[in-house]
């Protein structure tokens, strides 16, 4: 089951801005819809609305998270094979190839993290688990707690 809208939606386009497979459609300042087919319940959406508007898959409201508290992705350096597998599905381009002249020490690394939304598409890409999405270290506990539920 994916994320769904309810009738508080008042169409700002905060969830359609961060969906990273395009679920959300609408008109802007109208409802909004996921279509629960193209949905990977990231819950990108969710910590982007404003209004309370969208409701997890279990029925609860997805809990608003401020963008500097989303989870972001870590390389591990010494597993990454520098495949670009994570770099071509990231749909905002916040990853990149470091070193990509020398490929045997090539590896994949986040730089654009002000665009990364915390889909998990990269870390689920990786076939060698070099990716994982983590709360920044500078957040808060409690903050970090409330993403990692």
């Amino acid at each position: 089951m994916s994320y769904f809208i309810t009738d508080k939606c008042v169409g700002c386009q905060a969830c359609e801005t961060v969906c990273p497979v395009t679920a959300i459609n609408g008109v802007k300042k109208e409802f909004y819809f996921i279509d629960p087919k193209l949905c990977i319940d990231c819950g990108a959406c969710g910590r982007a609305c404003p209004y309370d508007a969208i409701f997890d898959t279990y029925g609860e409201v997805a809990e608003k998270v401020r963008r500097t508290e989303w989870a972001r992705p870590v390389v591990m350096e010494e597993i990454c094979s520098g495949c670009r597998y994570c770099i071509d599905i990231c749909p905002f381009e916040c990853l990149t190839l470091q070193n990509e002249d020398k490929p045997w020490i090539a590896t994949a690394a986040l730089t654009n993290p002000k665009a990364c939304v915390g889909c998990y598409l990269c870390e689920a890409s990786c076939d060698k688990g070099a990716i994982v999405l983590e709360v920044p270290v500078d957040v808060k506990p409690a903050a970090a707690a409330r993403f990692n539920k």
